[in-house]
């Protein structure tokens, strides 16, 4: 299924376990959200850097 880009948002961890940017491993600051189909939201993980790059 192919993943549609819906938003951006800021990262805040409650849970106290720390998350981390799936593209280089560094502490995840944001979550990008996608639709995949279905009502399907596909939740990832990134840091800044790479949220600015990988996100479109």
């Amino acid at each position: 299924m192919e993943k549609v880009f819906s938003m951006l948002r800021s990262f805040i961890d409650g849970s106290g376990k720390t998350k981390f940017c799936i593209t280089c491993g560094n502490k995840a600051t944001q979550e990008a959200l996608f639709t995949v189909g279905d009502g399907v939201i596909l939740v990832e993980k990134y840091c800044d850097v790479c949220a600015e790059k990988e996100v479109k």
